[in-house]
């Protein structure tokens, strides 16, 4: 009798076990699916400047996904960064942990980067072969073949919104971002890209046409604070 209570008992134990280990394994491995889905799949980034104000404000997430080669005029994108830092291999694991739990919102190692070290948002508004130009903060476009100009406004299927910098009669031009430049020609493989505030953003006007292999993804939506959900 009491030899049957132990084989019982064991068994309870043997098959407890199992439903953990079996748990434990189902966790890790729907970790580690989230996780390749979210680096390169489609992934939230955090907005922590005023750069693509007003339709991306400042602390918002938005979600990208870097699965469509193919980008439209008038597109929001994420940019490799500018100035790549090095770092360890576990400071990486450590801070891409750190930032799965807390939904992008927290990180080891974001308020030591130096400037332009982090992927950033930019508008596509000039696609190669474009012949451009810019007045008053405003983009003017001739697309390859086309004979007449047309605001960034006027030539794009989706209307977005920028923010504009009207300067006093005696300022400087050549303080700050250019508001305006002469007739440019984007080449092959060619995008010009705008932040939407453009009164104190780099973009396109400092650094020149970005190639396509600078572009890492696309913005599908803006979800976060709830009150500024918007589809892209």
């Amino acid at each position: 009798m009491n030899r049957n209570i132990e084989v019982f008992s064991y068994q309870i134990k043997k098959e407890r076990r199992r439903r953990t280990v079996s748990l434990i394994v189902f966790f890790i491995c729907l970790y580690i699916f989230i996780n390749i889905v979210i680096s390169y799949l489609v992934y939230p980034v955090r907005q922590n400047s005023l750069s693509m104000i007003p339709d991306i404000p400042e602390k918002s997430v938005v979600m990208v996904s870097s699965v469509s080669s193919v980008y439209e005029r008038g597109d929001v994108v994420l940019l490799n960064p500018r100035n790549v830092t090095k770092s360890l291999f576990i400071k990486k694991i450590a801070d891409q942990f750190i930032r799965f739990f807390t939904g992008q919102q927290i990180s080891l190692f974001e308020k030591n980067e130096l400037p332009a070290s982090k992927p950033h948002l930019r508008r596509i508004v000039g696609m190669p072969g474009d012949t451009i130009y810019m007045r008053d903060y405003v983009l003017y476009v001739k697309p390859a073949g086309e004979k007449h100009f047309l605001t960034e406004f006027e030539i794009v299927s989706e209307p977005y919104n920028v923010t504009f910098f009207v300067p006093p009669a005696d300022w400087d031009t050549g303080i700050g971002v250019k508001g305006s430049f002469d007739e440019v020609t984007l080449g092959y493989d060619e995008y010009f890209v705008l932040a939407d505030n453009r009164k104190a953003s780099d973009d396109s006007r400092l650094w020149g046409a970005v190639k396509r292999q600078e572009i890492d993804a696309k913005v599908l939506m803006c979800y976060f604070p709830f009150k500024n959900f918007k589809l892209f």
